[in-house]
């Protein structure tokens, strides 16, 4: 069985240094280099900051989990709210064929996720929350 570890937060943006400092450890325990600590910690930055603004809609009060462990090669983070579920799909891709000052601020983040994590999900569960599932191949 695999070992989990985990944070609990409330969804307050001066508790992304917390989870950060969290995740980065988890995750050079688990073997990755430099580099992909840097990505895991920047994209779970940002499913954590969308679930503070979007899920709670900036309040502080909400509870968010986040959640690490290895499951085969795979070094996995695991971010749960339990506010408003999110429906990735009605997100439109960025145009990032604009110049920068056309584009719209925002909007960047999914896309992100995506970069920088071998596999995103996402999940809405009702009762156990809404789940950021991302995946980080070991190296």
């Amino acid at each position: 069985m695999q070992r989990e570890y985990e944070i609990c937060v409330s969804s307050r943006l001066m508790n992304l240094a917390t989870i950060a400092e969290f995740v980065s450890e988890q995750a050079r325990l688990a073997g990755l280099d430099e580099d992909q600590v840097f990505e895991v910690q920047m994209a779970v930055d940002e499913a954590c900051t969308n679930s503070m603004e979007h899920a709670y809609n900036g309040q502080g009060d909400g509870e968010l989990r986040v959640c690490c462990y290895v499951e085969s090669d795979d070094f996995v983070v695991r971010v749960t709210d339990y506010g408003r579920a999110f429906d990735p799909s009605v997100v439109a891709a960025p145009n990032l064929s604009l110049p920068l000052e056309e584009r719209e601020i925002g909007g960047l983040g999914l896309f992100l996720m995506g970069k920088l994590m071998d596999r995103v999900e996402y999940r809405a569960n009702g009762k156990e929350g809404n789940q950021t599932l991302m995946r980080k191949r070991v190296h």
